[in-house]
C-alpha cells in the first residue's frame, strides 16, 4: 500500500465503506443513501481493498464494519491509517471484547459507534469530523446504542465538543482538559459555555448527565 494524503472535501464528506459481508455494505448503502452530509464513493470487502479504491476515490472518511475474526478491525485501522493518515477511520458495530477504545485511539481510530447506533449517531459523528475539519483524534469518542441527537434545535456538536463533554464528564477541570487537548482554558471555557447552550443545560452535573445520555461515558459505579 501507498501512503497518501489530500485535503477533506469541504461540502459532503466522501465515505469509502469497509466490510467483509456483501448483505453488510448494501444495509449500510442503503443506510446513508439520502443523507445530505455525506457520499458513499464506494465500498470494498477488505483492507487491500480499501487501500487500492481510496486514493482514485477520494475518499475522506474509511467507515469500517468488519467484526468477524477474520476481518481483525483493529490491524485494519491501523493499517488503514498507515497508509492514509489524512483520512478518517471510524468503526462501527466493533465488539469491545475484540478491542479496547485505548487500543482503536492509538490506532489512529476516530470514532467508535456501538453496532445499536441509529442513523442519526451515525451521521453526527460523521458531522463531527467535517466540522472539526480534521480527520485525526487525539482521544476516541464512543457513542452508544440508543442515542438521541442533542435536544436543542442548535445543530450537532463538533467533534471538539465531543472531546471537552467527554472530558468533563470524565470529571477533568478546564485546566486538565486544556492541558489534554492542547488549548487554552479560555477555549474551554467557551466550549463549555457553548455546550450548556446546545444541550440545553446548566452546570458540570448536567454536562456529565448528556454526556451519560449520549453514550459518550459510562455511568459511573
Amino acid at each position: 500500500m501507498q501512503a497518501a494524503t489530500h485535503k477533506p472535501r469541504q461540502d459532503r464528506l466522501r465515505i469509502l465503506l469497509v466490510d467483509d459481508h456483501p448483505v453488510v455494505l448494501a444495509g449500510l448503502k442503503s443506510f446513508l443513501r439520502d443523507a445530505q452530509e455525506v457520499e458513499v464513493v464506494g465500498s470494498a470487502t477488505n483492507v487491500e481493498d480499501a487501500a487500492r479504491r481510496a486514493g482514485p476515490l477520494q475518499a475522506d472518511v474509511f467507515l469500517v464494519a468488519l467484526a468477524g475474526p477474520a476481518a481483525a478491525p483493529l490491524e485494519a485501522a491501523r493499517q488503514l491509517k498507515g497508509a492514509f493518515p489524512a483520512v478518517a477511520v471510524v468503526v462501527l458495530g466493533l465488539n469491545e471484547s475484540v478491542a479496547s477504545e485505548g487500543e482503536l485511539a492509538a490506532a489512529g481510530v476516530s470514532a467508535f459507534l456501538g453496532k445499536g447506533s441509529g442513523r442519526e449517531v451515525v451521521l453526527g459523528a460523521l458531522q463531527a469530523l467535517r466540522n472539526d475539519g480534521q480527520s485525526g483524534s487525539r482521544r476516541i469518542f464512543a457513542t452508544g446504542e440508543s442515542v438521541p441527537p442533542p435536544s436543542s434545535g442548535s445543530g450537532s456538536l463538533s467533534r471538539r465538543e465531543l472531546q471537552v463533554l467527554t472530558l468533563i464528564a470524565d470529571g477533568f477541570t478546564n485546566k486538565q482538559i486544556a492541558d489534554e487537548l492542547g488549548i487554552s482554558v479560555r477555549t474551554v471555557e467557551t466550549h463549555r459555555e457553548r455546550l450548556m447552550r446546545k444541550l440545553n443545560v446548566q452546570g458540570t452535573a448536567a454536562l456529565t448527565k448528556a454526556a451519560i445520555t449520549l453514550g459518550l461515558v459510562s455511568t459511573k459505579t
